[in-house]
């Protein structure tokens, strides 16, 4: 998301407001821990045939960002949701949209726990319940600590597979240099999961990095470390895809906006130079995938980006990438659709193994 960490920083604000100076707020500052913050769930069927595979990525802003949201701290006014009401229906439509898009893989980003943010409204579950068959994998980048319900907050990576899912882990990413690492400390890492998919094992990578890291020097830190470990993937026969929210222009577009200059300080482009040999980004300049919340969303006003997308591996073969315009209705971000196939002969199946 654009300024996703002082969205956090505004929540404390309104916690402490409300009378809980006395509690301490920070999340966790140390490293991912497979262990204790990962959930997985295998598919329960096979991968059903078929030589392609489609994936969906969209961050979902919590439910908490429609077309009819602003927030302070992108130069808005507001610290929280419109309503109840609002966030209820932009949870259900987003589930609805996700229910029916047909795709093999779901990658959400911000995927929200019932909480103070959202106005207590579990989005994840209704995303859960949009795919009652499938498998799944979540990790909370977004966790408080030392709080009670109901001021806890879970927030993150969700990804959901049709069939063929057989692992997932967590790949820690690097942290330091990003300026929020204070009271409210974000966890970083990509969510990787295995699929016996299309000729064998595919590694398909949930991701959302840093955003107001200086000069973005973070943020290329966090890829580097990011195709580092998805060579060791290439290298064990594994076709890879990385999608997410990736806060870097994945392409370069001119959309009409009138948003200040001050406030765009945060954007800068994917670095390609990082790109090893037969990687390519795969995104749709056609479709914005991210717009600024200082406003309610209005056309040709907000600044508007790609930033959602994709990157492929060696031995994946790009069918299409369409951006969905859901005119900003139910988040801040928008969906991403890829089609992928296989290229060359067929891998070795995927391992079993939840952590």
């Amino acid at each position: 998301m654009i300024r996703v960490r002082k969205r956090w920083l505004a929540l404390v604000a309104v916690i402490l407001s409300g009378g809980y100076a006395c509690a301490s707020i920070q999340t966790t500052g140390a490293p991912a821990s497979p262990d204790s913050d990962l959930s997985f769930k295998a598919s329960s069927r096979p991968w059903p045939g078929g030589d392609s595979m489609t994936l969906v990525t969209w961050n979902l802003g919590y439910a908490g960002l429609g077309r009819d949201s602003d927030f302070f701290a992108d130069g808005g006014e507001s610290y929280l949701p419109p309503g109840r009401s609002a966030v209820l229906a932009n949870r259900d439509a987003i589930a609805a949209w996700l229910g029916a898009s047909g795709a093999d893989v779901i990658l959400t980003q911000e995927t929200a726990r019932a909480s103070v943010v959202n106005w207590w409204v579990e989005v994840k579950g209704a995303v859960d319940e949009a795919f009652p068959g499938h498998g799944q994998a979540f990790y909370a980048d977004f966790r408080t600590r030392l709080l009670p319900p109901p001021l806890r907050i879970r927030n993150g990576l969700a990804t959901y597979v049709d069939a063929g899912l057989t692992a997932a882990e967590l790949w820690p990413l690097p942290s330091d240099g990003d300026p929020y690492n204070g009271a409210l400390r974000r966890r970083y890492a990509a969510l990787a999961t295995r699929i016996n998919g299309p000729g064998g094992c595919w590694t398909v990578v949930n991701l959302h990095t840093a955003a107001f890291d200086e000069g973005a020097a973070l943020r290329r830190r966090q890829i580097e470390a990011l195709l580092a470990r998805a060579a060791d993937e290439t290298a064990a026969g594994r076709r890879v895809v990385i999608g997410g929210d990736w806060n870097l222009r994945l392409a370069d577009t001119r959309f009409a906006h009138t948003t200040r200059a001050e406030d765009l300080f945060w954007v800068h482009d994917f670095p390609a130079d990082l790109l090893p040999a037969g990687w390519r980004i795969a995104a749709d300049p056609r479709t914005p995938t991210v717009r600024t919340n200082e406003r309610p969303y209005r056309p040709g006003e907000n600044y508007t980006a790609v930033i959602d997308g994709f990157l492929v591996g060696p031995g994946v073969v790009v069918d299409s990438v369409e951006g969905a315009d859901l005119d900003f209705r139910s988040s801040d971000h928008q969906p991403v659709r890829l089609t992928v196939r296989a290229d060359g002969p067929h891998r070795p199946p995927c391992p079993r193994r939840s952590r």
